[in-house]
Formats: C-alpha cells, structure tokens, sequence
C-alpha cells in the first residue's frame, strides 16, 4: 500500500503546467504521464475490487464466528446442570478463544474498509489529473511524426508500463498472524480470564432464589 500511495500522490501532484513548459518533446512528455496515469487506475480499481471481495468474505465469516462462539455459554450451562464442571469450564474457555478471533477478525475487516476508501479517493484524484493532462494534450499543437523513432517510442512505453506495474507490485494485502501469547501481558491475560470463568461457573451452580410465597406465609 505504501509504494501504490506515494506514487499517486507523485502523480497528483505533479505540475502539469510546470512539467510542459519545461519539456522538450511535450507532446511526448504528457503521453508518458497520462499513461502512467491510466496504468495506475487500472491497477486501483482491480485492488478496488479484490478488496471488496476479501471485506465481504471476512464479514460473513465473523458474523458466523460470533453467533457459534456466543452458543458456548449455552453449553457451559447445560454441563453445569448436569453436574460437569470440567465441561463447563473447557465450553467458557472455548467461548472466549472464539471471540478473541472475531475481535482480530473485526479489526482485519476495518483496515480493509480504510484501505478501500483510500483507494477509492485516490481513483477519484488521478480521474481528475487524467482530465487536466488530456485537456493540455488537446490544446497543444499535434507534434510531426517521426518513423524513425517508432520503435524506440514503443519500448519507452514498455518500460514505463513495467516500471508502473512494479511500483504498485507490493500493494497485495498480507494476512494477520495469529498472535501467540508468549508475553508476560499475555499470560496475565490469560489468567485474568480464568479468574471470570471461575466466578460465571459459580453463578451458574449458584442455587435459585426462594419463591416469593414463602415470604407471604410468614406475613399471615
């Protein structure tokens, strides 16, 4: 993303008066820049859509994630009625390593929705660069044609194009690691969380209150 982003906003904002009047072939010098231009949009509004894509995959599978890890307290609670502690408590343990993956799961699915709009703003600027670059081409002079240089103008513009698709070669987004808890803060974590499990399975055996009626027999 890094790479793709600083050379957006090279070509963003880049002078194109600037550029012209100091060219010697501007012609030239403007096709060169609304070709890059355009190769950069190509390749945004495919990231664009792969993005998407992978947001709408992460969101579905979260929200699957979520309902089954919330179905563990159920459970803990049946073991607990049916006198099985140790089942109880592996059903609350198994609860919250569920909702520690949503929870990453969440903040993968936020970063790519940050990353599509950054994209998206930026399709929006170099859709307006690309207008401002055709609008000086149209106005300049058409240059003479020169056969001799064809070929050379044609692996110019192969180069660019292979110049352009490696500045934005490492955009392809990574997947999160699964964070292993090795630190001392994690291991405290850890125990913090079986302190909760202890006190929610000693609510759950905890006996029902009394019925109300008993209190109104004595009041008679």
């Amino acid at each position: 993303m890094i790479h793709i982003a600083v050379r957006v906003r090279e070509l963003v904002s880049s002078n194109v008066d600037t550029l012209v009047n100091k060219a010697g072939e501007q012609h030239k010098m403007l096709r060169l820049l609304q070709t890059e231009i355009e190769e950069a949009l190509i390749g945004l509004h495919g990231d664009v859509a792969k993005s998407r894509r992978e947001h709408d995959r992460q969101s579905h599978a979260e929200q699957q994630l979520s309902v089954t890890a919330e179905e563990w307290t159920a459970k803990a609670k049946i073991a607990v009625d049916h006198g099985r502690e140790d089942l109880a408590r592996a059903a609350l343990l198994a609860r919250e390593s569920e909702r520690k993956k949503v929870s990453a799961m969440q903040g993968q699915i936020g970063e790519l929705a940050d990353q599509i709009a950054e994209m998206e703003s930026a399709i929006a600027e170099l859709e307006e660069k690309r207008t401002h670059v055709g609008a000086r081409i149209a106005d300049l002079p058409k240059p003479e044609e020169k056969s001799g240089k064809a070929g050379d103008s044609r692996t110019a513009r192969k180069m660019d194009r292979i110049d352009a698709l490696d500045r934005r070669a490492g955009f392809a987004g990574t997947d999160t690691e699964d964070l292993a808890p090795e630190s001392i803060e994690a291991e405290i974590a850890a125990l913090q969380q079986g302190s909760a499990i202890d006190a929610e399975l000693e609510a759950m055996k905890a006996p029902a209150p009394a019925p109300a009626k008993r209190t109104r027999k004595k009041a008679k």
